[in-house]
């Protein structure tokens, strides 16, 4: 996942005896957290896939954190990952630390019951797949039949949209489907409301561990990076 002016950042193997220097993106999948911060397209999601499957084959059984702050993509490259992740044998946390719209904010449903989160300013966008999101253009050309059978196709993925986010809501078919006409916006709090995500989590204060006070943090931290308070009117609206 190598990207041009990424940072770079000392990183020692275990059994080395030197550092060397990685981009931030691959020494965050080494702790297991995956950080998705740009358009979901076919070349994208085979890296997200590889590194998955990879992190399967590395440790089956330790979770994984997906990270978003992410403005939407493909839905055929977004379902593709959403398969992987459905298929994979160890836990998924998904946070939404900025904005997840579109399948993005799909994804964000699909981590595991309870480890769905948010940050307090994260924003969600739900839609209805546009044609471009579907690798389309806007207007589709050829004869009647061809034309049938690309609108057949675009309203077999929208379905699994729907579906989809019935399932991560518990919110009845037609209701999604209403809500869906217009783009839907949901705060943080909102996506609780709604059943998309589980909590909003607090950043971590420079202060001692209050009673009653959870922490939770990715990879190999040992969870110190985020905190969330079951006291937080924030957190609250996350309890189950």
């Amino acid at each position: 996942m190598a990207v041009s002016n990424v940072p770079r950042v000392p990183y020692k193997a275990p059994g080395d005896t030197e550092y060397q220097f990685m981009d931030i993106w691959n020494r965050l999948y080494r702790e297991r957290i995956i950080y998705i911060g740009k358009d979901i397209d076919d070349e994208y999601a085979n890296q997200l896939i590889a590194i998955l499957l990879y992190l399967q084959y590395e440790k089956s059984n330790a979770g994984v954190q997906l990270y978003f702050n992410c403005p939407g993509g493909e839905v055929r490259a977004g379902l593709a990952l959403y398969d992987t992740i459905k298929g994979m044998g160890f836990p998924v946390t998904t946070l939404n630390v900025g904005i997840a719209a579109s399948i993005s904010a799909f994804l964000c449903g699909a981590g595991d019951p309870g480890q769905r989160l948010a940050l307090p300013n994260a924003r969600f966008l739900l839609q209805t797949p546009k044609l471009e999101d579907m690798g389309l253009s806007r207007v589709l050309y050829g004869a009647a039949s061809d034309v049938s059978i690309e609108a057949r196709e675009i309203l077999r993925q929208r379905e699994i949209i729907y579906q989809g986010l019935c399932k991560f809501t518990g919110r009845e078919y037609r209701r999604v489907r209403a809500d869906l006409k217009r783009d839907l916006y949901l705060t943080a709090t909102d996506a609780v409301d709604y059943g998309l995500i589980d909590r909003v989590l607090l950043p971590k204060r420079q202060r001692p561990k209050e009673e009653g006070e959870e922490e939770w943090g990715g990879g190999g931290d040992g969870g110190r990076s985020i905190t969330f308070a079951g006291s937080d009117p924030a957190t609250e609206s996350g309890a189950a």
